[in-house]
């Protein structure tokens, strides 16, 4: 289980790197999944029970928390980190705890230019693998680093301030606010729009858009 990464920029600019909350996990799960290893607790049934046990989806969990909530969802390792923009630079950490145990399996770091940032989380990707007892092949290597989404940064940050908006909706659309759903779903489409403006290349923001574009008219 990977749950949502810990913004912990300097306040006066860190609302501008929010979206990778959600967008470094989802990358890393990705980067996981590609090389067949592991089994990936997806968001949506993390969100179920996250929803069950009546806990925040996007503030998500405290890392302190990390093994309560693989035991949550049965898993045998959960993966919780933090990453911090700063004069051009980004700083990505990440932990490995046993579910079964509760002990710390491994933590690692990444410093590098922010511009690099789809280099920066292959780089710790293939750091944590080591901590869940894979010895990647070569190819396995080269399917993590060149499994890359993107290389805009604003690009990835729009993709995934448009999929942050959108499990919002969600959650308002559950609760009966379909006006409110409504104007976040425009929003998140938007949002997807502007990230196929900066890289026309960009699948995820395309497949993303693509959903929205099925789903109408939307009955909210």
């Amino acid at each position: 289980m990977v749950l949502n990464f810990k913004n912990t920029t300097a306040k006066s600019v860190a609302s501008e790197y929010d979206p990778w909350q959600f967008g470094i996990p989802s990358m890393i799960m990705t980067d996981l999944e590609s090389i067949g290893l592991f089994n990936i607790i997806s968001w949506e049934r993390l969100e179920d029970i996250l929803e069950q046990q009546k806990i925040q989806h996007l503030g998500l969990v405290e890392e302190d928390d990390a093994v309560e909530m693989g035991k949550i969802v049965a898993a045998r390792f959960t993966l919780a980190g933090a990453y911090m923009v700063m004069n051009g630079k980004l700083v990505m950490e990440a932990k490995i705890y046993s579910v079964e145990s509760g002990a710390l399996l491994g933590a690692s770091s990444v410093t590098g230019r922010l511009d690099r940032f789809f280099e920066l989380e292959k780089q710790l990707v293939i750091k944590m693998t080591e901590y869940l007892g894979a010895t990647l092949t070569d190819s396995e290597r080269d399917e993590i680093e060149k499994n890359i989404e993107t290389t805009s940064l604003y690009a990835s940050l729009s993709n995934y301030a448009g999929e942050m908006v959108l499990h919002e909706a969600e959650d308002l659309k559950a609760k009966g606010k379909k006006d409110l759903a409504k104007d976040l779903i425009d929003k998140a489409r938007s949002n997807f729009e502007a990230a196929l403006n900066y890289d026309p290349g960009y699948e995820r923001a395309r497949n993303n858009l693509a959903s929205l574009a099925m789903a109408l008219p939307m009955t909210l």
